[in-house]
């Protein structure tokens, strides 16, 4: 064990979580390479969703966290981070469907239309947000 830690620089249960994520990161990409007219447009899709994060998201929420910590309390800013992100999470995967981008195409696909899905992201963020904030709110009174 010690000497897996020497060498490896973590614990067993790491190199095992490293592993599967490789193993599916390999699944994925054979099954792209399943259907080579695909291919293309995965490739395209991923350096346009890279250039887009560096160069326009990273900027403007690397602004809005910085603007955000210096007008909050040291001990809260981990209190406002998290929901905020773990919304954001879910946003940048189900975007297409929470803007109504997708409306037609799943009507077309499953005869079902399309509603009511930016109301419940917006629901789940306040969910978060009141969450974290009695969090806060119990921390608050416990160090108290």
């Amino acid at each position: 064990m010690k000497a897996l830690r020497a060498r490896y620089g973590g614990g067993p249960g790491h190199l095992l979580a490293t592993l599967a994520c490789f193993a599916i990161a390999a699944a994925a990409v054979v099954g792209w390479t399943q259907r080579p007219q695909d291919l293309h447009n995965v490739l395209l899709w991923f350096a346009g969703a890279i250039l887009l994060h560096d160069l326009v998201f990273l900027p403007v929420y690397s602004l809005i966290d910085r603007f955000t910590i210096s007008r909050l309390p040291q001990r809260a800013i981990g209190y406002v981070r998290v929901p905020l992100l773990i919304g954001l999470l879910v946003l940048a995967g189900t975007f297409p469907t929470v803007l109504g981008y997708g409306a037609s195409s799943e009507h077309h696909a499953s005869g079902i239309y399309e509603h009511g899905y930016l109301a419940r992201w917006l629901l789940l963020c306040g969910a978060l947000l009141a969450l974290s904030a009695l969090s806060y709110a119990a921390r608050g009174r416990r160090v108290r």
